[in-house]
């Protein structure tokens, strides 16, 4: 019994030792974990401040700056860009509005061949081309940064209804990349990144076949600065993301703490990317964006309303529709039959320069200059012919 009771006794006096240990070993992880997060957050915030973005919004920073500040809320990158006057907003701010982009009369010389191109850069590319190819052509521009169909119509449609001197051709474009943004009501939403405050109408058609916009509450670059100093307004320009913009995401778009550090902005980064890959994934764009079956009727309307509207006024219209890198064929055959069956005069890159061969992007995704080049002579040819005459007799 003696050995039994001396185990027994040396393990009563072990068990204070081994608690004992116990306490101290969980000390020592509560302590290392509290420097871990402390250091954390003081990391966090050294990073944020050295790499901050200048106060200046006309500056854009550097690379470092912008990687560190990519993944801020939208609500929160505007309302760092938007300044008190328009004189102090930053330069994307003022790009793409309706009532300035397109409410602009410009007067076109008489001793040259007048062209009005509605679209995006892509667009204006080409306009740039033609005009460096034929001098004697003068191209006046109305566009927005990855502007949608629907934003070139409401251009067009802006300047007609106003009875505005249109040029003797009138140009839409259709960047194929953009055609998701159909589904939208302003350029914030599809570019997290670098979000994009401009708005326009999203159109649907009537029972009866008529396309009917719905114009956002924000509609200029002022109304966005009122409605960023007035909750009200705001929580309005909100709700009306909410129900009528496909891409919007409260946990993208809202401003909060999140915002004050760079870790949990990397994160959102990459939530961003997630939200807007999936949703223009859903839409199925490679199938003809058949995720979203009013997509290519809306956009057949608008083709054909513009190309009616253009030869009301006595103009040219012409169709060009861009096809970008992965997006090839997406709109060209849904729309080319309507356009085709309509007389509507039309180009599509995809023939021209083949959007699967990688050698003729440049690294922003634009075509190279030589591709864009060739597109220039392409509409050249066109617009130097004959028009097509109008078989709907409208």
């Amino acid at each position: 019994m003696l050995p039994s009771n001396s185990s027994t006794f040396n393990s009563e006096m072990n068990r204070p030792s081994r608690s004992i240990a116990q306490t101290r070993f969980r000390r020592r992880v509560l302590t290392v974990v509290l420097w871990t997060i402390a250091a954390s957050i003081g990391i966090d915030g050294l990073v944020g401040l050295v790499f901050r973005l200048p106060a200046d919004v006309q500056n854009q920073g550097s690379a470092l700056q912008n990687y560190f500040d990519y993944g801020r809320s939208i609500e929160g990158k505007l309302r760092r860009l938007v300044g008190e006057t328009s004189a102090l907003d930053a330069p994307i701010v003022k790009a793409g509005w309706l009532s300035s982009e397109c409410d602009t009369e410009q007067l076109l010389p008489p001793d040259k061949l007048g062209i009005d191109v509605y679209g995006m850069s892509f667009t204006n590319k080409i306009a740039d081309e033609v005009e460096r190819l034929n001098p004697g052509i003068v191209i006046r521009r109305f566009a927005g940064p990855g502007a949608p169909p629907n934003h070139s119509y409401a251009c067009f449609l802006r300047r007609f209804e106003a009875n505005r001197t249109l040029a003797p051709v009138q140009i839409l474009g259709v960047l194929a990349s953009s055609v998701r943004r159909m589904e939208t009501i302003s350029g914030l939403t599809t570019s997290f990144e670098g979000p994009t405050p401009f708005t326009y109408p999203r159109y649907s058609l009537t029972k009866t076949g008529y396309l009917e916009g719905h114009m956002p509450t924000i509609t200029s670059e002022d109304d966005l600065r009122f409605a960023l100093a007035d909750p009200r307004k705001w929580s309005e320009f909100e709700g009306d993301l909410a129900v009528n913009d496909y891409f919007y995401s409260r946990s993208t778009f809202n401003s909060d703490f999140l915002d004050h550090s760079v870790i949990a902005r990397m994160i959102r980064r990459a939530w961003g990317q997630r939200v807007v890959n999936d949703r223009t994934n859903a839409l199925r764009p490679t199938e003809g964006f058949s995720g979203a079956p009013d997509i290519m009727p809306v956009l057949r309307a608008i083709l054909v309303d513009f190309a009616r509207k253009a030869r009301r006024r006595g103009t040219r219209p012409l169709v060009i529709l861009i096809e970008d890198r992965g997006y090839g064929g997406t709109v060209s055959a849904p729309t080319i039959p309507t356009l085709r069956a309509n007389g509507i005069e039309f180009i599509s890159t995809s023939s021209i320069v083949a959007p699967s061969d990688s050698g003729n992007f440049v690294a922003d995704g634009h075509f190279t200059s030589t591709a864009f080049a060739k597109i220039a002579q392409a509409v050249l040819k066109l617009v130097g012919s004959a028009p097509v005459t109008d078989s709907s007799g409208q």
